[in-house]
């Protein structure tokens, strides 16, 4: 189901797209102490100097009657009071009910509060699909605010930030001193001095002076793991269990702890449990340059063109054709359906022309090119496929596996 807040607002986000503007988007996690939006608005734009273009909180129904009624009234709400303050037009800064999202359970309920293990699942898919969706326009920046609400939020926020925050992208936690931390009167420091009555562990009242409040905002470093992840975890409405569970699946992979089997009965290249099945060419040079790995040549496996033998070829058709219980040499290709090929390169690696080497030097760019936009569909990595390095006499091909993870079936 989509955001309707975000529906709301997309007119206006297409609008600062088409002018070619970065807008800036000031996110919270609130509850019901939802002063850490008026802190963190004050830390950005009065102390770091950021423009805000947009604020957008995620809450609980209780938490959004509260910001309604403490921030949004024109005249006596917070944020109004802010913009007067600090002269800021407060139409510039887009926050209204509509840019106020609330949990839900999956029916459209209202979450009152966040108690039970279910209420904890439906935040953690609601704040990762928001962040998703916010992180999905390359004319945002989002600022992410990991101050408010319950404790589960934060944690989900700085998830979601992690699974899809980019580089330009912050994640930060607002710090205010005390006793103005937990005052309800406290918002922001002000530019004139204001005073505020406080009572002691003695039950004594005295004042405290505005002037007196620190407001610090903390930068929350993360990893950011979204040039790892594959596609379907753009997509809307993924559960946070089944993304955490496979992203860390892909994170194995990466790890290369795994083995590359190299079927030849099936012609599949397999890493972990991940199968990647490949045409017969693009199967053939792997193994091919899988065997070149594991016999160390060239540099550290990489080859050039005419470092690539008809002995090359010839094992490794050889292995291929013997996974079927029936070894054939090079010259016996004709016999074997799907290797047509064969001939034709093998012309190739022997020609002198410059021509019959730069029309195979661009049919292997090709093939691995190929390979690798199918391995992605697989969410096999690239750096266990046949690559290519440097430049025209000077390219050279193999594999960056580990020659120990290479096993052969």
């Amino acid at each position: 189901m989509e955001n309707s807040n975000l529906r709301d607002t997309r007119d206006n986000d297409l609008g600062q797209q088409r002018r070619g503007a970065c807008r800036h988007i000031l996110l919270c996690v609130a509850g019901l102490t939802p002063q850490i939006i008026t802190e963190t608005l004050y830390a950005l734009t009065q102390q770091q100097g950021v423009r805000v273009d947009e604020i957008r909180v995620i809450t609980t129904r209780s938490g959004r009657d509260r910001i309604v009624q403490s921030f949004l009234d024109p005249q006596a709400g917070h944020f109004g009071a802010f913009c007067r303050d600090y002269g800021i037009d407060p139409a510039s800064i887009t926050f209204s009910e509509k840019t106020i999202t609330l949990l839900r359970t999956p029916d459209g309920c209202m979450l009152d509060d966040i108690r039970s293990v279910d209420d904890n699942g439906y935040a953690a898919n609601q704040i990762c699909d928001i962040v998703r969706e916010l992180t999905r326009d390359p004319h945002t920046r989002l600022y992410a605010s990991a101050a408010g609400g319950r404790k589960t939020m934060s944690i989900y926020l700085t998830a979601a930030m992690q699974l899809f925050g980019r580089v330009q992208d912050r994640l930060s936690h607002v710090l205010v001193s005390e006793p103005f931390e937990t005052h309800r009167e406290f918002y922001y420091i002000p530019p004139k001095p204001r005073t505020l009555e406080v009572r002691d562990q003695e039950g004594q009242v005295r004042t405290l002076s505005t002037e007196q409040a620190a407001i610090d905002l903390a930068d929350i470093p993360f990893i950011r793991l979204r040039g790892l992840i594959p596609d379907w975890m753009q997509q809307r409405d993924s559960d946070y269990n089944d993304m955490v569970r496979r992203a860390q699946e892909d994170l194995d992979v990466l790890e290369e702890t795994h083995s590359f089997r190299i079927n030849c009965r099936s012609k599949t290249l397999t890493v972990s449990n991940r199968r990647l099945r490949l045409t017969v060419y693009e199967f053939f040079l792997h193994a091919l340059l899988a065997s070149i790995r594991q016999q160390g040549r060239g540099q550290a496996g990489f080859v050039r063109l005419k470092e690539i033998t008809i002995g090359d070829l010839d094992d490794t058709f050889c292995r291929i054709t013997q996974a079927s219980g029936q070894a054939f040499g090079i010259d016996d290709y004709v016999l074997v359906a799907g290797f047509g090929f064969l001939g034709q390169l093998r012309a190739q690696l022997v020609s002198t022309h410059p021509k019959d080497r730069d029309h195979l030097g661009e049919r292997f760019s090709q093939l691995i090119s190929k390979s690798r936009e199918r391995a992605r569909k697989a969410g096999i990595p690239p750096h266990y496929l046949m690559t290519a390095r440097g430049r025209g006499d000077a390219r050279r091909y193999g594999l960056q596996v580990d020659p120990k993870r290479i096993v052969w079936e």
